[in-house]
């Protein structure tokens, strides 16, 4: 038969576990433009209460999922003209190997063939025509309103999609940066009025010093939990002695 105090301890070290994980992985990217931080989420406790008056089993943790914060990070200049950021709701829209992508991660250059792609030269910026491509040797600008001018004449207009916050979590995540539809159940409206910032980048939305905290108080959480399983092993030791010695 199992021990609910070690079911108990044990999830709740799965869950620390967990969120250790979440913030090393927030103070890495701390520096990413428009990087999105995440929580791991439990499941309701009245629902995990009901659940254990029913069958009698342990209130324990229940890990759920992740939760992506898709809150903005503050505006930095960069004075790269195609360094690109959004002041207020939504994405830039970016194609892939899944097709498209959305981002906030405004880090876009122009590449041999002209084409305006992210910082890693793989996804291609999208336009209401496409793919945004400036011919070589020409001059770019961008509009607050997402125009670009290619030697003084509108080309095109950056795509900028708004997403609704029920929706924003059926996202599936590539890096913490960019973000796909995954099941094609996400309902996205371009934004006919967008608010570019150029020769600005959007900071990630998560902070060294926070996840450093945050840290502290999960390794507190953590030894607290682990010296209540201890303390649980040294009693049952302690009464299976008695029990065997009374015999």
């Amino acid at each position: 038969m199992s021990d609910p105090i070690f079911e108990i301890g044990q999830a709740g070290l799965n869950l620390s576990e967990e969120n250790v994980k979440s913030l090393i992985n927030k103070m890495v990217n701390a520096e990413t433009p428009g990087w999105k931080g995440s929580d791991v989420t439990v499941k309701s406790f009245p629902l995990e209460l009901a659940a254990a008056e029913r069958k009698l089993q342990p209130l324990a943790p229940r890990i759920q999922g992740t939760h992506y914060d898709q809150s903005q990070g503050a505006l930095a200049p960069t004075g790269n003209p195609t360094d690109l950021a959004l002041a207020s709701k939504g994405f830039f829209v970016v194609l892939g190997p899944w097709g498209e992508g959305f981002t906030r991660d405004g880090r876009f250059r122009q590449d041999a063939n002209g084409s305006l792609v992210s910082s890693t030269g793989r996804y291609p910026l999208i336009g209401e025509k496409g793919p945004i491509t400036v011919p070589p040797g020409s001059t770019v600008e961008i509009s607050e309103y997402g125009e670009v001018r290619v030697d003084g004449i509108v080309s095109d207009r950056i795509k900028v999609v708004e997403i609704g916050d029920s929706d924003l979590q059926n996202l599936t995540t590539v890096n913490g940066s960019f973000f796909v539809d995954a099941n094609n159940s996400v309902n996205e409206t371009v934004v006919q009025s967008p608010r570019v910032v150029p020769g600005y980048l959007e900071s990630a939305n998560s902070s060294i010093m926070d996840g450093m905290r945050d840290m502290i108080l999960q390794q507190h959480y953590g030894n607290s939990v682990s010296q209540i399983v201890k303390e649980r092993d040294a009693n049952l030791s302690r009464l299976m002695t008695i029990t065997k010695n009374s015999q």
